[in-house]
């Protein structure tokens, strides 16, 4: 990650917060961490939303557990099918082939 990721990041995150909480700054003023973090929680405080941070990677990031879960059991069947096809198959060509030669 270069040096213009991580500033341009930082731009990204200033600019979400300040359009989540419509705080109308000036762009041209720099602020720091400690600044903004404080302007978030009073304005949390004031709309009543308690200032927990950023949200869970739960909440950002969620789970495709039971997608993969899903085609995981559909995949079993089918082999399992393809396997009952096959025996069957393999058994009336074995069974076929002896019964000519009795």
């Amino acid at each position: 990650m270069s040096q213009s990721d991580r500033s341009n990041a930082w731009e990204r995150y200033v600019e979400a917060k300040q359009l989540a909480f419509a705080e109308e700054t000036a762009a041209s003023e720099p602020q720091t961490i400690e600044e903004l973090e404080e302007a978030i929680a009073k304005a949390a405080e004031s709309s009543g939303i308690p200032e927990t941070g950023m949200p869970p990677r739960s909440t950002v990031h969620p789970t495709s557990k039971g997608a993969w879960s899903r085609w995981f059991y559909r995949v079993l069947v089918f082999i399992f099918f393809c396997l009952v096809a096959g025996l069957i198959w393999w058994g009336n060509q074995n069974h076929s082939a002896n019964l000519g030669n009795s």
